[in-house]
């Protein structure tokens, strides 16, 4: 098994880029053996490493014709180097160890949890609602909380590689599907999934949402459809397809129940942005973080099971006006059930982005809009016995048990819960 100081060079040459293939398959290996290698690869691969590699990569330069004593001072700061990172690994990864202690700790508790089928695709049990799906154009149904890794499924020129909680799409050149093919990701409550699409774009879906998407990009525009909430980072230019040309980046979202069959299109190219749809909320929500987002109101058909629909539905009348509107970073667009679009000039991204970075943040929020996010992160059933109101300010970690977060807001006064097995009771 390799050492701490030996995977310490090899991160260390893989941010110098100076990685040789037997390294580099090395490094990826040791990375596929467990999620809690992949996590510390990627934290120490991150941008908060950059001045301890800088710092290597100074001395690894030098020139030879210094003075006896500097060689020697060389060696002895490269090996603080690999000292600093082999203490992060230990420690990080102690870290790590104890995040997944306590996730597994939780899941025994848990015991309306499901006993998890072996099989990876074609299970033909009862599907179930509370597991991460990959539907294929087939029909077939792929469960990708899996502990299983690696090649899962072959799509029109895609291959689809599952690594921990992401599953990947690489441009195949061998034999592949002969039509273009549309999958779709669901992920149930409490549960977050990631995905890098064929054009090597990259979506990280919040719990109960999806994403509807073909296999390959091969159109003049590159389209997806959501439901719940996803956050974007979108390539800017399709580089998985052998071409540098700019292709449009197509985001439908579905309309909401109960409304005028309204949703929104979403036009980008080269952006960071989070989409919020989920179908209990009253307005589709779009904020932009980085670059420019052009966002219309549209009234939509919802996505088919081998294509994304986005041909407007019939004519109805007294329909909404269609308008859209162009975001600049920081700024959040509203479409509402009715077709009206507006535009919050300074969007809380911090309250927005909290889901992404593992936080729940609420910044004045209304007791029940705060009791929907948390049935969804925690997979429960709210009810309300009384008419309650009142806002609420606070910010913690999604890795919280549910009992402190209800014991935060009950210190916070008027309000009170009761836990009736997956359902919680809320009461003044």
């Amino acid at each position: 098994m390799a050492t701490n100081r030996h995977i310490a060079e090899l991160i260390i040459k893989h941010r110098k880029n100076s990685l040789s293939a037997y390294e580099k398959e090395e490094l990826e290996t040791w990375c596929d053996h467990s999620e809690e290698n992949q996590l510390l690869f990627d934290r120490l691969s991150g941008p908060g490493y950059d001045n301890m590699v800088e710092l290597y990569n100074s001395l690894a330069t030098t020139e030879n014709n210094v003075a006896v004593w500097q060689p020697q001072r060389k060696r002895v700061v490269v090996a603080m180097v690999y000292m600093s990172i082999i203490i992060c690994l230990l420690f990080a990864g102690m870290a790590v160890y104890s995040v997944f202690s306590k996730q597994r700790d939780r899941n025994k508790r848990n015991t309306l949890v499901q006993q998890k089928p072996t099989d990876v695709i074609n299970n033909t049990q009862v599907p179930d609602v509370r597991r991460v799906q990959l539907k294929l154009a087939s029909g077939d149904m792929i469960y990708l909380d899996s502990s299983v890794n690696g090649h899962v499924a072959l799509q029109y020129r895609s291959v689809i590689f599952k690594r921990g909680d992401m599953i990947r799409y690489e441009w195949s050149t061998g034999d592949a599907q002969t039509e273009l093919e549309y999958n779709t990701l669901i992920t149930p409550p409490a549960r977050r999934f990631m995905l890098e699409l064929p054009d090597g774009s990259k979506a990280w879906l919040n719990a109960s949402s999806s994403i509807t998407y073909p296999t390959a990009f091969i159109g003049k525009e590159r389209t997806v459809q959501v439901t719940g909430e996803v956050y974007f980072e979108v390539n800017h230019y399709p580089g998985t397809l052998g071409s540098h040309e700019k292709k449009p980046f197509i985001v439908y979202v579905n309309s909401m129940p109960g409304s005028m069959g309204v949703g929104a299109r979403v036009e980008v190219l080269g952006t960071h942005f989070n989409v919020n749809a989920y179908d209990d909320e009253l307005v589709i929500k779009t904020t932009l973080l980085q670059g420019k987002l052009k966002v219309s109101n549209q009234l939509l058909q919802i996505a088919g099971a081998d294509r994304i629909v986005n041909e407007p539905q019939l004519k109805i009348e007294d329909e909404p006006a269609l308008k859209t509107v162009v975001l600049t970073p920081g700024q959040q667009a509203q479409v509402s059930g009715n077709g009206k679009l507006e535009v919050i000039k300074y969007a809380d991204i911090q309250e927005t982005m909290a889901w992404h970075k593992g936080l729940l943040i609420f910044n004045d929020r209304p007791i029940k809009q705060i009791m929907k996010q948390l049935a969804r992160q925690y997979d429960f059933d709210v009810a309300f016995n009384d008419e309650v109101d009142g806002h609420y300010t606070l910010t913690l970690t999604q890795e919280a048990p549910l009992d402190q977060v209800l014991q935060v807001l009950e210190f916070s006064g008027g309000v009170h819960f009761k836990v009736d097995g997956r359902k919680i009771v809320v009461s003044q």
